[in-house]
């Protein structure tokens, strides 16, 4: 980091946004307390458990977690939003506002437009924005612990659980959405999902649907009762791995309830009646043992109602579901334990949401809607319709990580390292070898990570987060 000054007063905002901070140092220990001021080499830190505000040499700080605050009412608002994986493992979330050959540019919150070399562009993925109702975690304080007990704990932006219990809080759930997290465990995944429940202070919920996970055995049944909706599925990946990404589709229109994990199509189960004026706003993440479990990123976002990516010549038959179709064994993720591979989308094409693939070239975005030149004619269409940008062919670079770069994790998901060169207010002023230079709202971020080169501070950073 450079040593020249750089000065933040942020111990109003943090108290204005109702929350604590938290540093942690490369000996292991940690600090709950407020930021008061952040310079080149120092922080200075406000706690309870100091007589006064102490100040901390960056050189030996791991990270800071700071409150996060409601997203900003006027941050942009758009039909789609695209999530660019970069060569440097950062992944940045915005809305597509332009694409050349040189730059892919997205318009930002939290950054205005960052204009994004494009041989740092692994891919770009697109996704279909309804509301997102939910989206942390961001304190144990937004949870409720189920039964009384208080078996969980949020550290390093994660829930964390090492004993029995639940967690649980309401949401606004529209009539279909997706619930996503990521999970990371010890030994074998072992936690029960419970969606739309009537109370969030009991893990015993009578209810809506449990989702119940038992290693790489999966199945759902109706919360409070011994109704299991069809069939126990197979997930061998979560055998075979220790963390995944976890999404569950949920219709309260068509009784559709489906898993995907890691982007793959695990099952889908059907609730043939649907009450859906007893189901409630509640959602539980229940572990069901004292194994350690790490549950991050959750989301709540509006759903389609469309399973875009379960063409029917993979259904095998036996097993009955709502539309006409059967199913065999273990449904579509086969009853045997075999996987149903993810689709792969050729190179060069584009997927739409509906399932079609096609062959174009980028011309421009103008506010929502794509040009694309195919092999046949021009097209328009809203750019929400896509599921990626075809990047194949394009040569690639990875950036390097200096001493110095500072990595941040936003509200909203997105990892960016960058170096920190300076602060303006409620600014933090930085460079990417990835988009240049930049100005980044500071309410925007929920943990920044220090001393990331060299990385003898890793298996500290590592053990802490869990």
């Amino acid at each position: 980091m450079r040593t020249a000054a750089l000065f933040l007063a942020l111990a109003v905002n943090c108290n204005a946004q109702g929350g604590t901070s938290v540093v942690r140092f490369s000996n292991g220990d940690q600090l709950t307390g407020n930021l008061l001021a952040l310079t080149g080499e120092k922080l200075s830190w406000k706690s309870q458990l100091l007589q006064v505000p102490a100040e901390f040499d960056l050189r030996h700080v791991l990270d800071l977690e700071l409150p996060v605050g409601a997203p900003p009412a006027d941050r942009p608002l758009a039909a789609h939003e695209a999530i660019l994986e970069m060569t440097s493992g950062d992944v940045i979330r915005g809305q597509l506002a332009g694409i050349t050959d040189e730059e892919i540019t997205l318009t930002t919150w939290y950054a205005g437009q960052l204009p994004l070399r494009r041989v740092n562009v692994k891919s770009v993925k697109i996704s279909s924005v309804a509301d997102t109702y939910y989206r942390g975690p961001n304190s144990i304080d937004e949870w409720t612990q189920g039964d009384g007990g208080e078996s969980w704990r949020f550290r390093g932006g994660a829930l964390h659980s090492e004993s029995p219990g639940g967690v649980a809080r309401e949401i606004n759930f529209p009539d279909e959405c997706v619930v996503s997290f990521e999970a990371s465990w010890r030994g074998s995944f072992r936690p029960k999902i419970i969606l739309f429940s009537d109370d969030i202070t009991t893990s015993n919920s009578q209810v809506g649907y449990e989702m119940v996970f038992q290693g790489n055995s999966v199945h759902v049944k109706k919360a409070g009762s011994n109704n299991w909706l069809g069939h126990s599925t197979n997930a061998g990946v979560l055998r075979e791995n220790e963390k995944a990404r976890i999404e569950i589709k949920t219709s309260k229109k068509s009784g559709k309830i489906a898993l995907y994990v890691d982007g793959g199509i695990i099952d889908v189960w059907q609730d043939e009646v649907v009450e859906k004026e007893r189901l409630g706003k509640g959602l539980h993440i229940v572990s069901q043992d004292s194994s350690p479990l790490r549950i991050s990123n959750i989301e709540v976002t509006g759903w389609d109602g469309y399973l875009d990516d379960v063409p029917e010549r993979r259904l095998r038959f036996q097993g009955r579901f709502q539309g006409g179709f059967e199913m065999q064994g273990g449904g579509f993720g086969g009853g045997d334990g075999s996987e149903t591979p993810k689709e792969e989308i050729p190179d060069g094409r584009m997927m739409l949401r509906n399932g079609d693939t096609i062959e174009g070239e980028v011309l421009g975005i103008e506010g929502e809607e794509i040009t694309l030149k195919t092999p046949f004619s021009e097209v328009k269409f809203p750019v929400s319709r896509l599921k990626n940008i075809a990047l194949a062919g394009d040569a690639m670079e990875t950036p390097k990580i200096y001493n110095g770069d500072v990595r941040a994790t936003l509200a909203d998901g997105s990892r960016i390292v960058f170096r920190l060169d300076g602060v303006e207010e409620d600014v933090l002023v930085g460079f990417s070898q990835n988009f240049g230079n930049a100005k980044f709202r500071r309410d925007a971020f929920k943990r920044i990570e220090f001393n990331l080169y060299p990385k003898n501070g890793d298996p500290i950073r590592k053990h802490k987060d869990w």
